[in-house]
């Protein structure tokens, strides 16, 4: 991992002391991805990553069913599967931009977090929003996005489509919604801003203003 790499405060390991960050950093994986590369880093199971830089798409096999989630810079995943003392599921990443991933052993990342006060409490934080996530995953709209979400391309230069926009009931289908509340979804996207409509496309104008919506 390059050491000039810049870790964001508010993250697990920008919060670190700088001595346990480096030590993470010695006894971790360096992973660099382009757009549009992939990676079966985790296919064994085994092991937490953060992502350092840039945003990844994430697979996973979970309960006979591949589920997807996008990863932003600051964003880790398999650490609360550690924390209960799982293996995390295979995953597969796919860069949706230029990227940098820490992988980490499992012991080793709750060692580190474990020696920093500023990290624990970053922790606290993260599993706070993942309750609160939890707690709000039924909302229908919410649902909608996280389709939208995994289904978008990047299209031009910084640009993402959905070509062509499911309609309505499928898209209904797809989110586990009513076809009514999967209209109101993209009726309230396209009254934000975030998406215009191009038929037979959808485009996101503000891909994370999305991201942010779906979580």
């Amino acid at each position: 991992m390059r050491t000039e790499l810049a870790f964001d405060p508010a993250c697990l390991i920008g919060a670190m002391h700088p001595e346990t960050r480096a030590r993470l950093v010695a006894l971790s994986q360096s992973l660099s991805l382009r757009a549009g590369e992939t990676s079966n880093v985790m296919e064994a199971g085994q092991g937490v990553f953060f992502v350092v830089a840039g945003e990844v798409r994430v697979s996973s096999l979970l309960e006979g069913r591949i589920a997807f989630q996008d990863l932003a810079a600051g964003d880790e995943f398999g650490l609360l599967y550690a924390l209960g003392g799982h293996d995390a599921p295979s995953a597969s990443l796919l860069a949706l931009s230029d990227a940098e991933i820490l992988v980490s052993p499992a012991c080793t990342a709750l060692d580190c977090i474990g020696a920093s006060a500023g990290a624990a409490m970053a922790l606290a934080r993260m599993l706070a929003r993942s309750l609160e996530s939890r707690l709000s995953g039924l909302d229908p709209l919410r649902l909608v996005y996280r389709d939208l979400l995994r289904a978008a391309k990047p299209s031009g230069d910084n640009g993402w489509t959905i070509d062509p926009i499911p309609r309505h009931r499928e898209l209904a289908q797809r989110a586990g919604v009513a076809e009514e509340e999967a209209a109101s979804a993209i009726a309230n996207l396209v009254r934000l801003g975030v998406a215009r409509r191009r038929y037979p496309a959808l485009d996101i104008a503000d891909r994370e203003t999305l991201r942010r919506l779906s979580i």
